[in-house]
């Protein structure tokens, strides 16, 4: 019975440790008609003010639009060159229609990814540190400007097992992956 009670007892700190975490999304019918073959990923938005982590971010996105084989990718450089050549202003996430019409004719795509991180900080509780990460995601599409997928979700390294037995928490890029499956993995509400 000691036994029992002490698993318990641990049990019960163990999950009064876990991070909750928070989605929402949107899914517009549109999405699952099929048509959209080929996408662009526009420079993340940052909110947090971190160097680096935006492009990070788009990179691992990238990579997972990839492998998940949803849509096709315009390569990185050749879109860079062409908003830093259509795009005066700083802000490169965000395009009005116009450009967004130049750029299907150029890249032959049918919609574009913008986004944002919304929040990344380390968080440290004693010798235990974690990095918690909000980002947002939208699909657009360019013939008709409609949003046709919007979702917005945060993760964290946390973990209660870990910070109990002094393990080290998961890393910036391991929360990105998952969080950016867990984004992507809402579209999957309509197709």
């Amino acid at each position: 019975m000691k036994y029992f009670a002490i698993f318990i007892l641990c049990l019960c700190t163990i999950c009064s440790g876990c991070s909750a975490t928070t989605e929402q999304h949107f899914t517009s019918p549109a999405i699952g008609l099929g048509y959209i073959k080929n996408i662009a990923v526009l420079p993340l938005a940052d909110f947090s003010k971190e160097k680096g982590i935006t492009e990070r971010s788009r990179e691992l996105l990238i990579t997972k639009l990839l492998a998940h084989k949803l849509y096709g990718v315009v390569e990185s450089g050749e879109l860079h060159h062409f908003l830093r050549n259509h795009i005066r202003t700083k802000e490169k996430a965000l395009i009005d229609q116009t450009v967004a019409k130049q750029m299907a004719r150029e890249f032959n795509i049918e919609a574009y990814m913008a986004g944002s991180i919304d929040e990344y900080t380390m968080v440290r509780n004693g010798n235990y540190s974690y990095p918690v990460i909000a980002m947002t995601l939208r699909m657009v599409d360019i013939k008709t400007g409609e949003v046709l997928w919007h979702a917005s979700a945060d993760d964290s390294g946390y973990s209660a097992t870990g910070r109990l037995f002094g393990l080290n928490a998961e890393g910036t890029n391991a929360v990105l992956f998952r969080l950016i499956d867990r984004l992507l993995s809402t579209m999957n509400d309509i197709q």
